[in-house]
């Protein structure tokens, strides 16, 4: 059977066997397999080619005896719903609340990582809006998403992208027209006194 396109199935069986973890029988079935199928095949050399870099990876300590073992039990090992739904978080563009921060400023926190961690939140400013100067506890990353956000002389548009770094300070910055920028920042950032 020819496989018209790699999925999730292809990339599994085609890792496995590059590994060589497949039990003696599924190996020489995928092996037939791989004689009619050229999805498998190319899958199968770029997972060998892949496999072939990994000793150069590795310290030279040698795995302990039943990894492979346990290893394969977990794969195979069905996830289950409760399991599943704490590998991700999803916050649909309907749901969250907004929360005002300074006048014409509101904010959607979308996750985060401890009570004094990191934290990543929409943040929502009205035309001429301004935000006060902060200092950064930890690095912190801002993406407009729409609109127009200045630093200064420096003027951010949609899918412009800003890093700024742990203990640094950034001026006060503001928006003309309004913008909505993704921030992912710590939650021990510090307010700077500031007279609009």
């Amino acid at each position: 059977m020819q496989h018209p396109a790699v999925d999730d199935e292809v990339r599994e069986l085609a890792s496995m066997f590059a590994a060589g973890a497949l039990s003696p029988q599924l190996e020489e079935e995928f092996q037939q397999h791989l004689n009619g199928c050229d999805v498998c095949a190319g899958e199968a050399r770029a997972f060998r080619e892949a496999v072939s870099w990994l000793p150069l990876a590795s310290s030279g300590v040698a795995a302990p005896a039943r990894l492979r073992e346990k290893l394969l039990a977990r794969i195979q090992k069905p996830a289950s719903a409760p399991e599943s739904a704490k590998a991700a978080r999803i916050v649909r563009a309907n749901e969250g609340a907004w929360h005002a921060l300074v006048p014409g400023v509101m904010a959607k926190r979308l996750y985060a990582e401890s009570a004094h961690g990191n934290a990543a939140m929409l943040l929502r400013m009205e035309a001429g809006a301004q935000f006060p100067p902060h200092w950064h506890a930890d690095v912190e990353h801002c993406y407009v998403l729409d609109g127009d956000l200045h630093f200064g002389d420096l003027a951010l548009g949609p899918g412009d992208y800003q890093c700024a770094m742990a203990s640094t300070t950034h001026i006060v910055s503001h928006t003309e027209k309004g913008c909505v920028v993704l921030i992912v920042a710590s939650q021990q950032n510090q307010i700077l006194p500031w007279t609009p």
